[in-house]
């Protein structure tokens, strides 16, 4: 039988062990790679976890030396804050990478979404404005500017804009959205006969969808991830 002593100092040897165990843990953690991140992150989110990939996209702000892993991080923390529906920490990341790349339509279009989300149309009437003077020919802003001129009451530069879009996407040949524009210029023509709240839930889908299409068919993150290998371990440290 052990006496109180050997008791104590076994515990003591315990504690010490679990001390260094746990101090070897946190060390490991801190000591991964930006490119492990950036794949976490991705994973997380793909698979349905945005609290957690939220998590990773933070850390990864954190990545100095290269901007591109910045900016990157920084539009994916926005975005997957609108798909949270957590809508000003959305708009607040958002805000701080058009200030700091203010030549960026991916961060200007975001930012426009996300307000238009947020309901605050003056602002993202703004905003889907700007990405028009960056690129002109991009059906999606005129959708995203028509929809907000809409929800802001104005339905009559509404379907001027939208007539705008629906004439790009015919002579780009995109059929899906040259039709569905014309569908949303009939229906805003549908909707005057009607309170306004009646359209908030088509007009909530229909923003969403333009977010949607953006990240699946013009966001391009071969434009920030170029110059990253996803194979070379810098052992950068996160903190």
């Amino acid at each position: 039988m052990l006496s109180s002593v050997d008791l104590a100092m076994f515990f003591l040897r315990l504690l010490s062990f679990l001390f260094f165990f746990n101090t070897l843990v946190a060390s490991d953690a801190l000591a991964i790679s930006p490119e492990e991140l950036f794949e976490k992150a991705q994973t997380l989110e793909d698979n349905g976890f945005l609290e957690e990939a939220t998590e990773s996209w933070e850390k990864l702000r954190a990545v100095e030396n290269n901007p591109n892993f910045v900016i990157y991080a920084q539009l994916k923390l926005g975005t997957t804050y609108l798909k949270l529906k957590q809508f000003q920490k959305s708009i607040d990341i958002l805000k701080i990478t058009t200030m700091s790349h203010p030549d960026s339509f991916d961060a200007h279009f975001s930012f426009a979404n996300s307000l238009s989300a947020f309901k605050n149309f003056p602002e993202a009437i703004k905003s889907y404005q700007k990405t028009i003077t960056l690129k002109p020919r991009e059906g999606l802003s005129y959708v995203g500017l028509g929809l907000s001129l809409f929800g802001n009451g104005d339905s009559k530069n509404a379907i001027k804009t939208l007539l705008k879009a629906n004439k790009l996407f015919k002579e780009k040949k995109n059929i899906s959205w040259y039709r569905d524009t014309r569908v949303m210029i009939a229906q805003i023509k549908h909707f005057a006969k009607f309170p306004p709240h009646f359209s908030n839930l088509w007009l909530a889908n229909n923003l969403k969808l333009i977010h949607d299409t953006y990240e699946k068919a013009v966001f391009n993150s071969k434009n920030y991830l170029s110059s990253i290998s996803m194979h070379e371990k810098t052992n950068f440290p996160i903190k």
